[in-house]
């Protein structure tokens, strides 16, 4: 059993699987996915000898054969796999680099869940998962943890797009209930307009009970993800502006709270919709070219070994 089900990467399309092989083999040596997040001073990698079996350096850090072999397929490009290591190596140290910083409460969460799914509690069941799943020890596995919550919120900030803030209260009706239930939608409407509560008046009355229970928020959000009647009335709108819409679940008074505006991911979620692996693409990715290229010229990444070794049988 693999622990990607841990590793929520599904958003980084072409570098997804190396971030979930990276992660899982990451070695408890000197390299930033072996390292604790927390220790800045650690030696670079210009002060330190390469550590054994190191087959490239990517800024401070080194990439390890036993990584390499451990998700190499027999008759890939060697290099394509390094490369997309290298890669997830340097989004790492960016995070870094940038502040980011770790829950600790939630690596904890993580662990004991872990712990009960897949062992029950039990310590000598719980070694043996981990090292099925080729990690040392448990202090590894958080290690991997940190790593992947610096991995995600990078994902987050990085990826941009138009997005607004809107909520709405639904008058659920099919499309021949509306009709009959459009003067119900007209009625909240004007009561909002005289100056009624927002957020009261969508915790009472509003048919959509996951918006409703936040006072009819639905966070921030690009296009691409609300049904066309709906988005079409949310990027055209200004803040506080109110509108009654129909859409196939009904009708909707919209307030749009904040933007349109070009900005960062709120909501993991929204990076595995169609919007959001699109705005992935546009953007997350070209900082991640950018980053290659500005540690390229910087002499920032060497490969240490010939790549034709690298398919061969490990060391």
């Amino acid at each position: 059993m693999r622990l990607d089900w841990l590793f929520q990467r599904a958003a980084w399309l072409v570098l997804a699987a190396s971030l979930v092989l990276a992660a899982c083999g990451a070695p408890s040596g000197p390299t930033v996915a072996g390292s604790p997040t927390n220790a800045p001073s650690a030696p670079t990698a210009s002060s330190a000898a390469a550590p054994e079996g190191a087959i490239a350096r990517v800024g401070d850090g080194f990439i390890l054969r036993r990584d390499f072999d451990r998700f190499y397929l027999p008759g890939a490009d060697p290099k394509a796999l390094l490369d997309q290591m290298i890669d997830v190596e340097l989004v790492v140290q960016a995070a870094l680099q940038e502040g980011a910083t770790v829950d600790e409460t939630k690596i904890d969460e993580q662990v004991t869940q872990l712990r009960l799914a897949q062992a029950g509690g039990d310590d000598a069941q719980f070694a043996a998962f981990l090292q099925s799943n080729n990690i040392a020890d448990e202090a590894e596995l958080r290690r991997l943890l940190r790593r992947d919550a610096l991995i995600e919120q990078m994902l987050l900030k990085h990826t941009t797009a138009e997005q607004v803030r809107a909520r709405h209260i639904l008058v659920a009706a099919t499309p021949e209930e509306a009709e009959g239930r459009k003067a119900t939608a007209e009625a909240i409407l004007a009561e909002l307009q005289n100056g009624g509560d927002f957020a009261a008046l969508a915790r009472a009355r509003s048919d959509d009970p996951g918006s409703a229970a936040q006072g009819g928020d639905l966070g921030w959000a690009p296009r691409g993800v609300y049904v066309t009647p709906f988005e079409e009335a949310v990027f055209s709108m200004k803040p506080g502006e109110l509108r009654l819409v129909q859409t196939d679940y009904g009708w909707h008074i919209i307030e749009v709270t904040a933007g349109p505006e070009v900005r960062s991911f709120d909501d993991r979620a929204l990076l595995d919709t169609p919007a959001g692996q699109e705005a992935f693409s546009a953007t997350f990715l070209p900082w991640v070219a950018e980053l290659r290229s500005k540690a390229e010229a910087d002499g920032k990444i060497e490969v240490l070994v010939d790549l034709t070794t690298l398919t061969q049988s490990g060391n």
